[in-house]
């Protein structure tokens, strides 16, 4: 007999009380509070077929197990992200619907492997998508989004928050595509950007401004004029002031040298963080779904599990079998939670 090494497959774990309970609590606080922003609920499937898939997700979102179809010809993909399968319904079920949509979503994603920021293969991804934004409404949109993003996480219980801005546009065009210099920006290694000799100077010097500019937002909006994307570094400047503004708890960062996970990203984006927490709570910003200029933001349940603080476990009540269960409903109505011996 063969011993088995681990119960279960590196990247997926059992969730247990009473941590299932309190992620299912702060799911459904996130989108309530979606709700009342005007955001509807979507609930796609968990396979899709993979030509469909490709068709309406960046190629980033694509890491799901595939597998064959027993009823039908052609590959099946399991939902590794939910932003492309958000898009597939703008574009094709909802096509005729008024713009800007606005639509929540919520549920568990499996990626064929996981990453070394992020080592779970299997999690709950909650988030909304703003679709159809209006041209030259992009700052309002993403301010919404951010706003949204950060009273559903206050909703959920989740205190000491910091929210990165980024601005991947900028940082791709000041890269030109070289590889020493992506490397720099990834690894916010200002003295390996120096050593880019296939660019000109002009680009090695826009990339050590974007890394030195990491910190507090208005220290960093000093280098707009020596960093290009001037309209970039205004946007950025009204949402982290908007920001500021309606959530003064939170911390507002700026690092514009982050261009890991916003590959399909056009415009202004964030990472969101919690103190003492391992890895990000979750990420948005502006992106291109299909003709459409849109905004969103995706959450994971794993980390915001982990920032929200313990809870106690609530207690319950014992009553004998003989109990009428007449007054065991009416305290069960009431709030209580009671269990009725067996024996």
């Amino acid at each position: 007999m063969s011993v088995v090494p681990s119960l279960l497959p590196a990247g997926l774990e059992d969730q247990l009380p009473p941590w299932a309970e309190t992620e299912a609590q702060a799911l459904s606080k996130i989108l309530e509070t979606a709700r009342v922003f005007g955001y509807d609920r979507v609930k796609p499937p968990l396979l899709e077929y993979e030509e469909t898939l490709t068709a309406f997700a960046p190629d980033s979102l694509r890491k799901g197990f595939k597998l064959a179809d027993p009823q039908a010809e052609g590959l099946l993909v399991v939902r590794s992200d939910k932003t492309g399968q958000v898009i597939r319904i703008a574009q094709t079920r909802l096509k005729d619907e008024p713009r800007p949509l606005r639509l929540s979503y919520g549920g568990q994603v499996l990626r064929a492997k996981g990453s070394q920021l992020r080592p779970e293969r299997q999690f709950t991804q909650v988030g909304v998508e703003l679709i159809g934004v209006p041209e030259g409404s992009e700052s309002r949109a993403l301010i919404e989004i951010v706003d949204l993003c950060m009273t559903a996480l206050g909703d959920a219980g989740v205190p000491d928050v910091t929210v990165d801005l980024t601005l991947p546009q900028v940082a791709r065009a000041a890269a030109q595509a070289d590889p020493v210099l992506i490397q720099a920006l990834n690894e916010r290694n200002a003295a390996l950007a120096e050593t880019a000799t296939a660019t000109a100077g002009e680009a090695v010097r826009e990339v050590v401004s974007l890394i030195s500019a990491f910190g507090p937002w208005r220290g960093a909006v000093t280098l707009m004029d020596k960093v290009k994307g001037g309209k970039a570094w205004r946007e950025l400047e009204s949402v982290a002031e908007a920001v500021e503004t309606r959530h003064p708890s939170v911390e507002v960062l700026v690092d514009p040298a982050e261009l890991r996970g916003f590959d399909y990203h056009t415009g202004l984006s964030f990472v969101l963080y919690a103190k003492g927490v391992r890895g990000e709570l979750g990420r948005g910003g502006l992106y291109q779904a299909g003709e459409e200029q849109a905004a969103g933001f995706t959450l994971y349940m794993d980390s915001v599990l982990r920032a929200v603080p313990a809870q106690t476990p609530p207690e319950k009540v014992s009553v004998a079998a003989d109990t009428d269960i007449n007054e065991v409903a009416r305290r069960r109505a009431a709030g209580e939670i009671v269990v009725v011996d067996l024996a």
